[in-house]
């Protein structure tokens, strides 16, 4: 003979609004509000019964999870992605060099223009020696602001191209502290 079919079901432990534990053969909305436990035919807790805000707390908590997880895992990629693109210390250096060129070469540029700009000057200023009393002429005139424009837009590229080179440096600083752990354990691994 079989035992009844009650007798392998589950029951669902609950608290009420009022604190009391009361049991049931299915699962109610007291269960839901207040949380409880699914005993099996053997006595035995066979799952947790979470209330609402527990399911959401377990969800928030599941998708952070998540989220560190892919984080960590798009980081992994960057690493290997990095290893690839600077094997060792050599070829990062090589690199900021390469990168350096550019404004260092603007850089260089824009003195020697700077150096052009003040003989133009200089000879601009002999050339208002011809006019101690009197104003000079509109031409000359045009010349010196034209100088001074020019001198001005030299030494504001050589600013700003400093500052470009200061913020690859910086770049190029973090990048070589996060692959000397990279490299040191590739070699490792060898």
């Amino acid at each position: 003979m079989s035992a009844p079919a009650w007798a392998h079901a589950d029951i669902y432990l609950c608290r009420d609004a009022n604190g009391t534990l009361v049991s049931s053969d299915r699962l109610t909305q007291d269960c839901l509000n207040y949380g409880g436990r699914v005993i099996g035919a053997d006595g035995t807790v066979r799952r947790r019964i979470l209330t609402l805000e527990e399911q959401a707390e377990q969800a928030r908590a599941n998708a952070a999870a998540q989220s560190l997880a892919r984080q960590q895992r798009e980081r992994q990629r960057e690493d290997r992605a990095l290893l690839l693109r600077y094997p060792n210390a050599a070829a990062l250096e090589a690199a900021r060099v390469k990168d350096l060129s550019r404004p260092q070469a603007l850089i260089e540029e824009a003195r020697k223009q700077l150096v052009s700009l003040q003989r133009q000057r200089k000879q601009l200023e002999i050339d208002a020696q011809f006019y101690p009393q009197g104003p000079l002429p509109l031409e000359l005139r045009t010349k010196f602001d034209e100088n001074k424009v020019l001198t001005q837009q030299e030494t504001e590229l050589i600013v700003g191209q400093k500052a470009e080179i200061d913020r690859i440096n910086r770049e190029y600083d973090a990048l070589h502290a996060r692959m000397k752990p990279l490299w040191a354990r590739t070699s490792a691994a060898q």
